[in-house]
């Protein structure tokens, strides 16, 4: 019996190993072929613009820092971006192999469906290097993406271990992840939020809702006080003083000069910042960048908006506001950077709330382009696609639940399932809010949804054939 169970455990574990073997092969090989790929933000990351969140700065210094400690000639001037783009695709590969190999191991899956779930990310990485044009992959760009997507995915498996488990080690872990991606991106936010939801659902089960919401609340305090002080001891560090990162309002006055009319500069008091608005909404309402200037349909709207976001932001309001922060506040990054946020905040709550209407029609555009960019890209065929997987996936998800209740199925898949569901829904929900849902900011989510989609199929097929063979 000992020897039996020690050739099981050996052929799991070299199963196990093969897996991790494809999967840092898979992104080695793409680090080697297209080295560390540079893209229009990196440069705000590789200089610590302060507008960037600490972390991934913090990890791009620390490379150039080691690199430079090295003899002279050692390395190329950019060899520690090369580093960076190769421990970025361990990562990737790591999150990837975990998390198929957390659910082949917890779901008792037959092998070759353990690799379909491995080729999930796997592919979605192919399709950011050949579908989507991009010329490289997310694991060896420089950019917040190349971090906070494998860590979403390593957040994902320990999420679910807590929801099934109610393990305090998973626990731990999804928090500091958390504080890990929102200390590299604002939008990581979403994490917590999933965080906070599974600790109140798993209480609620066990009929403790008061200790779940003091949990929740405390691990939220946790991770969000730990990401101020980082930013506070970051800046400090860099910059001499003990401020956060500055301009998280951009996106919301970007929104409200999309949405706003010309009138509405009336609603600024002070006059000085109301000609500046008046000055930037002229500059944007003659190029056709606002949201009267969009064509008729759903489509028209949102290309429109994504297509013109960008200039709206950062061709015509950021060098507005810095020009004028300069004229009339002086020089000096840090003290630049909060009149600009505080001239920033001005113009969101005198426009904001005149246009909620408006503000949230675009919302509702966004919401349902972000649904589809996180299954496909958005055009006229793949839409009626994503709306065909889209209902695939909730009459699968329908019937799962509903098993589950009656027939006594796999309750851990409709879980799975279920939290990939909320985890778009909340994803896509932030994003459009504030920005263009491009695939970018879904992509997060995009490997999830077929893993669980694959998960569905496999128990719905399995459910099938026993019922025909008691049929026979």
């Amino acid at each position: 019996m000992n020897r039996f169970s020690r050739f099981f455990r050996d052929r799991r574990a070299a199963f196990s190993g093969l897996m991790l073997a494809v999967s840092v092969l898979f992104y080695l090989f793409f680090a080697c072929y297209d080295g560390a790929v540079i893209c229009v933000d990196s440069p705000s990351y590789i200089h610590m613009d302060i507008s960037r969140e600490p972390l991934y700065c913090m990890f791009l210094a620390g490379l150039r820092a080691a690199f430079a400690a090295a003899p002279a000639g050692a390395f190329g001037e950019d060899a520690y971006l090369t580093a960076a783009a190769f421990l970025q695709s361990l990562l990737a590969a790591s999150a990837a192999w975990s998390l198929a190999a957390y659910l082949w191991r917890e779901l008792e899956l037959p092998r070759p469906l353990a690799l379909l779930l491995l080729g999930m990310p796997l592919a979605v990485s192919l399709l950011c290097r050949f579908a989507a044009q991009r010329g490289s992959m997310y694991s060896n760009s420089i950019l917040t993406e190349g971090i906070a997507i494998p860590l979403y995915l390593l957040f994902f498996r320990f999420l679910l271990e807590y929801f099934r488990k109610q393990s305090g080690r998973s626990l731990l872990l999804g928090c500091l992840l958390s504080f890990l991606m929102i200390s590299a991106r604002k939008q990581m936010l979403i994490s917590l939020v999933m965080l906070a939801i599974c600790i109140l659902f798993v209480f609620f089960r066990r009929k403790k809702l008061l200790r779940g919401l003091l949990l929740a609340v405390g691990c939220a305090a946790l991770v969000m006080g730990g990401s101020v002080l980082l930013d506070l001891g970051y800046n400090y560090a860099v910059r001499g003083e003990a401020v956060r990162h500055s301009s998280d309002g951009r996106f919301l006055t970007t929104m409200a000069f999309y949405t706003a009319e010309r009138e509405d500069a009336e609603y600024i008091s002070d006059e000085k910042i109301r000609e500046l608005f008046l000055e930037i909404y002229d500059a944007c309402d003659a190029a056709g960048y606002l949201k009267h200037s969009a064509g008729q349909g759903w489509l028209n709207r949102v290309s429109h908006f994504g297509d013109f976001y960008d200039c709206i932001q950062i061709d015509t309001m950021w060098p507005a506001v810095n020009a004028f922060v300069q004229e009339n506040y002086g020089d000096g990054t840090v003290f630049l950077s909060e009149h600009a946020d505080q001239v920033m905040g001005v113009i969101n709550r005198s426009v904001i709330p005149h246009n909620l209407g408006k503000i949230f029609g675009s919302f509702l555009d966004n919401f349902l382009s972000g649904l589809i960019t996180t299954v496909a890209q958005r055009n006229r065929i793949l839409n009626w696609y994503s709306l065909f997987v889209y209902l695939l996936y909730l009459f699968l998800l329908a019937c799962q639940i509903r098993r589950v209740r009656r027939e006594g199925a796999d309750e851990r898949i409709a879980e799975t399932a279920g939290l990939t569901l909320l985890s778009i829904l909340c994803n896509v929900g932030l994003v459009s809010l504030v920005i263009f849902c491009q695939t970018r900011y879904t992509i997060y989510n995009m490997a999830l949804f077929y893993i669980s989609l694959l998960l569905l199929l496999y128990d719905c097929g399995k459910f099938l054939l026993v019922k025909r063979k008691r049929m026979v």
